[in-house]
């Protein structure tokens, strides 16, 4: 496994991505500090823990999309560790729900800038694009009962329990198409996602 992208959880403690997060999630100016503490809890647990891999995935020979050469197939996971589902355990159970909630959000933006990093380091290692990412249970070509196999490598930092949530729960794993045309590249990874009003989405449009 592969240590979490550097360059995404030095980010973590700045003042620009926490005042990004603040924004986003409507938190006020006197939650600030407060914010700034739980990215401090979090920021030595993902540094332990955190990580990501990834390996070379064949579509189904029925695919049509496997008889084109400018497209290749990855299957990638991410996680960011144990210890951050326990933290926001503890707080929890210790009542403190705002803070809670905080270690939630900051794991969703670690996540989702995971992505973009995931994509320039595949860039950079072998010139493919990537066009968009496929998550299991959005469609009928990768349906869930395929995630529990394919994490069997990866345990036990990584696993799928029988309702096929994965474990740490702070954890994605997808099938990522890519291409060799820089001018199609990324449709953005919610172009595969089925809750067009998630809180996350990288677009202002909400269906």
């Amino acid at each position: 496994m592969a240590a979490f992208f550097t360059e995404v959880l030095d980010r973590l403690q700045t003042f620009d991505f926490l005042e990004r997060v603040r924004n986003k999630y409507h938190f006020n100016d006197a939650q600030s500090d407060e914010l700034k503490a739980v990215a401090e809890a979090m920021q030595p647990l993902l540094q332990k823990e955190a990580f990501w891999e990834r390996k070379p995935y064949h579509v189904c020979s029925s695919w049509k999309e496997q008889k084109n050469p400018d497209k290749k197939y990855e299957f990638a996971v991410m996680s960011l560790g144990n210890s951050l589902d326990r933290l926001q355990e503890r707080y929890s159970q210790s009542g403190f729900l705002m803070q809670s909630y905080m270690t939630e959000v900051l794991a969703c933006e670690i996540l989702m800038q995971g992505y973009d990093a995931y994509s320039r380091y595949v860039l950079n290692k072998t010139g493919w694009h990537s066009l968009k990412y496929h998550f299991f249970g959005s469609g009928e070509a990768f349906p869930l009962d395929m995630l529990p196999g394919l994490l069997e490598e990866y345990a036990p930092q990584i696993t799928c329990n029988a309702a096929f949530c994965m474990l740490p729960q702070k954890s994605v794993a997808l099938i990522c198409e890519l291409t060799q045309d820089e001018k199609l590249q990324c449709e953005s990874v919610c172009s595969g996602c089925t809750n067009p009003c998630c809180l996350n989405r990288m677009t202002d449009i909400c269906l």
